[in-house]
């Protein structure tokens, strides 16, 4: 190896040998010359660095000179106020409220400079949508009440003076005020303050979204008491989460008011303007604790209803279920909770239910408990589901949901429920959300090949339950509805061009215990952009698999080498496929919450798809 110092020393240095003393002033007297040379290169480093320094400082005026020059010149800044304005204005959130947040629109846009911030104040559209929380005072006094009044007090203003520079346009409101039980004092004083500025701006009410506790439903329907229905000319939209006494995740007994004898659960927030708002064309409301059967909506305005409770007692029971329907001819998307009971109403329903505009239909079933009176028998079951699908006709309906958990102790259905409706209807399905225990594979099977029309299929919960001391009649035999053999029908082969749902373009399946990461590449494989049928526009190119795992990671899908899945999907992605799937994560103790977020009370979920409502939700899209 070639030196570029020689030395005597050269094959003991890098080593622990000690020199001699003759040794010592050897290596002294030949290290002189390399002594004064490090000295004479120091001195010139040290005058290059200097100017160095000298360029880069002059460099970095000249610069600043440079880009303050050029600043005058920038087409931005010769952009009419108008052209600005319409582009702040598309910088507003489009899937909900903006927040007080400094870190988005319409707030991060008054901190760019005094003059845009002058402009971005001007501009009425900017501010005519919030969302607002109010956190929760802590029962365990680690937050004094007058801060928390100070806080509720500057949020009154900020909410004020936002909605003000609004001036006379509609406005959308999400309120969250959650988590709370009765208030007292001062306390009550603020919230009551902070709500009659809310109540203040009725007139221009378009939009309204509350997220409230059982207390603050009859404070708000005392502070809208003397309110008419023309103080409310514009009001379109009503969306009430109504927090039944459960609220993230921890019980909260104790905290809200019990009800007994004649007494009866609050009322729906905004109620008496609800019923009598002569706009009103989308009403939503989610976890009420009483059925609405009875509640006067102007049913035939609506174009979007919801009516979705976790509590089986205040779902609608079927006859309900048709007879809102029935009187909502005009609706466009439709979420609703119902009971199967074994008892009807009392009233005649309609044979034939016309829905003209009818997009999306969500349908949560339940039964009531094994020990109640009203249970319906199992045998039961498919004639209730005949009687509401049989008369319901729905021609335009290209997103259907179909929920039925209830039945996660039963063997699973033999047949699919809302089939009669596709028939009747001649509708031409796009999505399909189905979560309900089927009897075998071939049932999913069957539906899918009559639905050739389908390109988004989200499937949960399909596989009937395995403990059989619900059912003298259970088979020992292990059903699986969603495997490999299942996968295989969706996938394009040699021996079988035609798959199943040949538009298929999105793939959600939220339960993949017994699918095979293997099959489930070779089944994107077959659909990407790149596959001969599908390239040739015989089948519709693959966009999203998204699938979650109940179990661990296989040790092959883990140490693929030779045919690497991950190789495989790198390759589905550039094709245009995106691949998602999640195993279960490591329980880790979840984070301290932030007590007051501008973002709480905001939808959470990272995929909106797995949601059955985003079928209603994004209908128009």
């Amino acid at each position: 190896m070639f030196e570029a110092f020689p030395s005597p020393f050269h094959d003991v240095l890098h080593t622990n040998y000690a020199a001699s003393a003759t040794e010592t002033q050897a290596i002294h007297a030949l290290l002189a010359a390399s002594f004064d040379e490090l000295s004479n290169l120091a001195e010139e480093i040290d005058s290059a660095q200097k100017t160095l320094d000298r360029l880069v400082s002059r460099h970095t005026l000249l610069k600043a000179h440079v880009d303050a020059h050029l600043a005058l010149t920038s087409p931005f800044r010769r952009l009419p106020p108008e052209i600005l304005s319409e582009i702040f204005i598309q910088c507003l959130p489009t899937d909900r409220n903006p927040t007080r947040s400094l870190t988005e629109a319409p707030l991060l846009l008054t901190m760019i400079s005094k003059d845009l911030r002058e402009l971005a104040l001007s501009i009425p559209q900017l501010w005519t949508n919030i969302h607002v929380h109010l956190p929760q005072c802590p029962s365990n006094g680690q937050v004094d009440v007058d801060e928390m009044d100070a806080l509720i007090h500057r949020r009154r203003e900020g909410i004020e003076a936002w909605l003000n520079r609004s001036r006379c346009l509609p406005l959308s409101i999400s309120v969250h005020l959650s988590g709370y039980g009765r208030l007292t004092g001062s306390d009550s004083a603020s919230h009551i303050s902070f709500l009659k500025s809310i109540v203040a701006f009725a007139p221009r009410w378009k939009r309204v979204q509350l997220h409230l506790s059982s207390f603050f439903v009859n404070l708000l329907n005392t502070l809208v008491n003397d309110l008419k229905p023309e103080d409310v000319p514009w009001l379109e939209s009503v969306e009430i989460f109504y927090n039944s006494g459960v609220e993230n995740g921890r019980a909260s007994a104790g905290v809200y008011p019990s009800y007994t004898g004649n007494h009866k659960p609050p009322l729906i927030p905004l109620n008496d303007l609800i019923i009598r708002a002569p706009s009103l064309q989308s009403f939503a409301v989610h976890h009420h604790t009483q059925n609405l059967h009875q509640l006067q909506l102007p049913w035939s305005n609506l174009t979007d209803l919801t009516m979705q409770s976790r509590r089986g007692g205040s779902r609608l029971t079927l006859d309900q279920t048709i007879h809102v329907l029935a009187s909502s001819p005009n609706l466009s998307t439709c979420t609703l909770g119902v009971m199967l009971t074994s008892n009807d109403s009392g009233f005649e329903v309609p044979d034939d239910v016309m829905l003209n505009s009818l997009r999306a239909l969500s349908l949560y079933f339940s039964l009531p408990p094994s020990d109640d009176d009203d249970n319906l028998p199992a045998s039961n079951v498919e004639n209730r589901f005949h009687s509401l699908f049989s008369v319901i006709r729905a021609p335009l309906l290209s997103k259907l949901a179909f929920i039925a958990k209830g039945f996660e102790f039963r063997r699973g259905l033999d047949y699919i429920p809302f089939q009669p409706l596709l028939k009747r209807s001649g509708c031409k399905l796009e999505d399909l959300y189905l979560s309900c225990p089927l009897k075998s594979q071939d049932v999913l099977v069957s539906c899918l090949r009559t639905l050739p029309t389908v390109t988004h299929i989200y499937l949960e919960s399909c596989t009937p339950s395995q403990n059989h001391s619900f059912d003298i009649e259970w088979s020992p035999t292990s059903i699986q509805i969603v495997d490999d053999i299942f996968i295989g029908h969706l996938t394009v082969t040699d021996s079988d061009p035609t798959p199943v749902c040949p538009r298929l373009e999105k793939l959600v399946l939220t339960e993949c215990k017994h699918v095979s990461e293997e099959a489930l590449v070779s089944f994107a494989q077959s659909r990407a952009y790149g596959a001969p049928r599908c390239a040739t526009g015989e089948i519709t190119c693959l966009k999203l698999l998204d699938v979650r795992f109940p179990r661990a990671r296989t040790e092959h899908a883990a140490n693929s080498t030779d045919a690497s899945l991950s190789s495989k999907i790198d390759q589905l992605h550039s094709e245009g496929v995106v691949v998602n799937w999640k195993y279960p994560a490591p329980e880790i103790m979840p984070s301290t919450p932030i007590p007051d977020s501008p973002w709480e009370g905001l939808p959470t979920s990272p995929y909106s798809g797995w949601d059955p409502e985003f079928l209603s939700k994004h209908v128009r899209d």
